[in-house]
């Protein structure tokens, strides 16, 4: 029984480990990538090798593989516009302004941003006070990494910053909007086929801006972005997540977000010769804090165990 035990806490915590290094990959890959790519073109060819890699994989392990239901209907829909297409588009379009480590502790903002609106839109998951805090310190975090110039608010990168800050509140409005609608459909499927409904629409989004495959430099740099990012920071890094989530639990899943800013800053400087300032640390640390309150019953509970 022990060994069974022990053996188990090591394939969770590599796991664990294995989540935070992929976190680097879609940052990474994005920065390495997007200046052979249009950013939105980036991000739908992104999505578009995810999804045959993940659709292949759920039509292979059959059982519950297609939408049954309206609210399996509605969830694929809400999660290929919202949580996966406007999230990986906007991260595409920001990445172009700023850092890789730069846009990960950004988007480590993302659990925080989704605790905010859950308590708005989910009465059962309403914030006390110390959650509200917590929302308000993951803010504080952003600002200090974003260290605004209040005399030149539109540089290129704040304007970066703020992409990725929209990409954070459309996959937080896409989790909550999906967890209200309730769907029967398991996680990994409902992410499979909202990443045919997110190519469908950021592929849309490309052509209205008017993006062609004429405009891509392809490079073996460029196929090593998007093995990347679609490969790695899709396919493999969804499959792991949700891999954890039925493993450990939402909340210790999240914990991931924190060591994602790691990993991207050590990949993005040994790959891409980038520093990370230390305003970074201090905000990423901030927005750490801040998640801890809103989840410290869980968090305490995790803990004594």
């Amino acid at each position: 029984m022990n060994n069974r035990i022990g053996d188990t806490t090591v394939r969770h915590t590599s796991l664990f480990l294995l989540y935070g290094l992929l976190g680097a990959a879609p940052f990474v890959g994005a920065v390495a990538g997007l200046p052979f790519f249009p950013p939105v073109l980036f991000a739908a060819l992104r999505i578009d090798v995810g999804a045959v890699i993940l659709v292949g994989l759920v039509l292979l392990r059959g059982g519950y593989w297609m939408p049954r239901t309206r609210a399996d209907s509605v969830a694929v829909l809400v999660t290929g516009v919202l949580t996966l297409g406007g999230n990986i588009a906007f991260v595409f379009i920001g990445q172009q302004y700023v850092t890789s480590a730069t846009g990960a502790v950004i988007y480590s903002l993302a659990p925080v941003v989704t605790a905010g609106f859950a308590s708005v839109l989910l009465p059962a998951e309403r914030l006390g006070v110390l959650g509200a805090a917590g929302v308000v310190l993951g803010f504080i975090g952003a600002s200090i990494v974003a260290n605004p110039d209040f005399s030149n608010v539109v540089t290129e990168t704040t304007q970066g910053m703020g992409f990725v800050f929209l990409s954070t509140t459309s996959f937080a409005v896409g989790n909550v909007l999906t967890k209200r609608v309730d769907p029967d459909l398991p996680s990994l499927t409902l992410t499979a086929w909202g990443l045919v409904i997110a190519g469908l629409f950021v592929h849309s989004v490309s052509l209205l801006r008017g993006e062609t495959i004429g405009q891509i430099e392809w490079t073996r740099q460029a196929l090593l972005a998007l093995f990347t990012v679609g490969v790695l920071a899709t396919a493999v890094l969804y499959g792991v997540h949700f891999e954890l989530v039925g493993a450990i639990g939402a909340t210790k899943t999240n914990l991931a977000y924190y060591v994602h800013p790691v990993s991207t800053a050590i990949a993005g400087h040994l790959l891409l010769g980038e520093r990370i300032p230390g305003s970074s640390i201090v905000g990423l640390g901030t927005i750490c804090l801040g998640f801890l309150l809103i989840e410290w019953r869980t968090v305490s509970r995790i803990y004594r165990r």
